[in-house]
């Protein structure tokens, strides 16, 4: 035999070797933890087996035995919202939890609330996964990739900022971007014409939420017509905006190639256009960001220390205020202000993507909707909307978001590890894990759980309807009157028990910015519908009933990246494609 071949031969044995022994081990190790354990004789950590199984989905579940599929699909990433509960019915029985034994980590998928609800109160026990800091800091550590001491310093001071001056900041920053966008659409309408259909309001919505961010954020308020003209500054190729779109469109994987290949990328491959713009963000977001917080630090010396009512302001305002040690140093200014941009644009984004849908999907949710909003709108129709009157009063508005959470979460599930071998009890029993167990708290899992949602204030709802005897699992439809309780009780909207509803992640790292969330989308509804109305544009002779199931197609045909997101319904251009929408003005 050859030197090179046995060498090979050698080689592929050894590695060969380490992967049963990976399995083995997992093996035992997930059975000590008294949970079921489901074995899959393959690397799921690959990033071979990571980026490749994910597109090659459909046709592995095509061309595999369906005893096969059912156990390899659980090693697929984002398996959770196209498979939902059917795993835990097949391997946990009736438990809602049971370890992945391959052969790569050795791994925790729960989709009980109490077990999530440790996990998730215990942050010094259950630590951010290496991968976690991979994507999310690449201009600078952050509170969402730090533990330990240096997370609870920079969260005390990332925390304090998102107060009611951001929060009516985001508020009318909203209300006048889509507005705004409303106008543009309107502009294509012939004299008279009351409706406009397009295919591109999802790329809109986008459009608002980075523009919101960016006045909001950074106090760079952006005018919706000129925002994607702005000329850059001296010295820059890029303007801040697009600078921002670039590392922002890129941050799920293309972010992590190096500057210098980017910016080298050959123009006879894929993607040279893209990818050299992206080399070119890199190189100019820091500066352009170092540059804003520069301006903010002279501007506030001479005011005096007065801040203004954007989060990089209040974010230099409230480290100044500590001591010098605890302060956040440039890098994590930086970081921080990055993980501002960056989560808030797609959760929310794609948050308002999806409740655009489930207002076409759903007409009667729609006016259900419109009958709030019209008792909250002022008399003066052309009166400008008040963050202080008009957001506490949206409850449906609020309502009609959660349910959209409930169904889409924008994280699908919450990655954890295990500092060191850890204990977890809870009512069904105690359970031991070993060191660098992952774990993954299945949100899609806890979302649906019938013992949480099923038929939640169903009889204070005139509207609620058995669909048929043998659809009667309320808790898969989609029901925003299931938050709203009924006026006797002291709680406006339905508390669900803890760990059950975990959008915005629970515990002492609960997402910072969720109130911020929260306003933005009541500001873009409450813009939206204001005047005009959502509805599904038929394709063809498509009956009622072949629009909905298209629409129903449309969600489900989802995909985890950041975010979960739709598939082919943003970037469509004039191509005919994506979903077109009716945009019409109400009576």
């Amino acid at each position: 035999m050859p030197p090179v071949v046995a060498a090979a031969a050698v080689a592929c044995l050894v590695y060969v070797s380490v992967l049963v022994y990976r399995l083995c081990r997992n093996i035992l190790n997930g059975r000590k933890t008294g949970l079921p354990v489901v074995v899959v004789p393959l690397d799921q950590n690959h990033i071979l087996w990571m980026l490749l199984a994910v597109p090659c989905r459909p046709t592995l579940k095509r061309i595999l035995p369906n005893f096969i599929w059912e156990r390899i699909t659980i090693s697929i990433y984002g398996w959770e919202f196209h498979e939902r509960r059917k795993p835990y019915q097949k391997y946990a029985g009736n438990g809602k939890s049971f370890m992945l034994a391959g052969c790569g980590k050795l791994e925790l998928w729960t989709g009980d609330a109490e077990m999530t609800y440790e996990i998730l109160r215990r942050p010094q026990d259950f630590v951010q996964l290496d991968l976690t800091t991979l994507f999310m800091a690449p201009f600078g550590r952050n509170v969402l990739t730090e533990d330990g001491e240096s997370w609870a310093r920079q969260r005390k001071i990332v925390a304090s900022v998102i107060n009611e001056r951001i929060s009516k900041a985001v508020f009318d920053e909203g209300i006048r971007q889509t507005q705004q966008m409303v106008e543009e659409i309107y502009e294509q309408a012939a004299p008279g014409q009351v409706s406009v259909e397009s295919n591109q309001l999802f790329d809109s919505l986008k459009k608002i939420t980075i523009h919101i961010l960016s006045g909001a954020g950074m106090g760079a308020s952006v005018p919706w017509k000129n925002g994607d003209g702005e000329k850059p500054k001296p010295g820059f190729k890029m303007s801040y905006i697009d600078t921002v779109k670039a590392v922002i469109y890129a941050v799920t994987g293309p972010i992590l190639l190096p500057t210098w290949l980017l910016l080298r990328w050959p123009s006879w491959l894929p993607g040279h256009d893209k990818l050299t713009e992206l080399g070119c963000a890199k190189v100019e977001f820091p500066k352009h960001t170092a540059l804003m917080l520069e301006e903010e630090r002279l501007r506030s010396e001479s005011s005096k220390g007065k801040s203004r009512s954007n989060i990089m302001s209040q974010l230099l305002q409230a480290s100044q205020q500590e001591q010098a040690h605890k302060r956040l140093s440039d890098e994590e200014m930086m970081g921080n202000l990055f993980v501002f941009t960056a989560a808030g644009f797609d959760t929310t984004a794609n948050t308002l993507s999806f409740a655009l849908m489930f207002l076409a999907r759903y007409p009667q949710w729609h006016d259900w909707l419109l009958e709030e909003i019209d008792e909250i709108m002022p008399t003066n129709p052309d009166e400008t909307l008040d963050y202080s009157t008009s957001y506490p009063r949206a409850q449906r508005i609020m309502a009609f978001m959660l349910e959209t959470l409930r169904l889409c979460p924008a994280l699908i599930h919450i990655a954890k590890m295990t500092n060191g071998p850890q204990t977890i009890t809870t009512s069904s029993g105690t359970y031991c894990f070993p060191p660098m167990t992952t774990v993954y708290g299945n949100v899609v899992m806890l979302h649906l759980d019938p013992e949480v949602w099923r038929d939640v204030n169903h009889a204070s709802d005139p509207d609620f309807v058995r669909q048929s005897k043998d659809d009667r699992d309320d808790e898969f439809h989609f029901r925003p009157s299931r938050w709203i309780n009924p006026s006797s009780s002291p709680q406006p909207f339905f508390q669900p028990r803890k760990g059950s509803f975990v959008p915005w992640s629970a515990g002492p790292r609960v997402c910072p910015g969720q109130k911020m969330a929260q306003v933005e989308f009541t500001a873009v509804m409450l813009a939206l519908l204001r005047r005009h109305r959502i509805d599904a544009v038929p394709i063809g002779q498509e009956t009622l009933t072949e629009t909905e199931a298209r629409l129903d197609a449309t969600i489900q045909d989802s995909i985890s990246i950041l975010t979960l997101q739709m598939n082919a319904v943003y970037d469509v251009g004039d191509s005919g494609k994506g979903v077109n929408l009716r945009v019409s003005l109400r009576k």
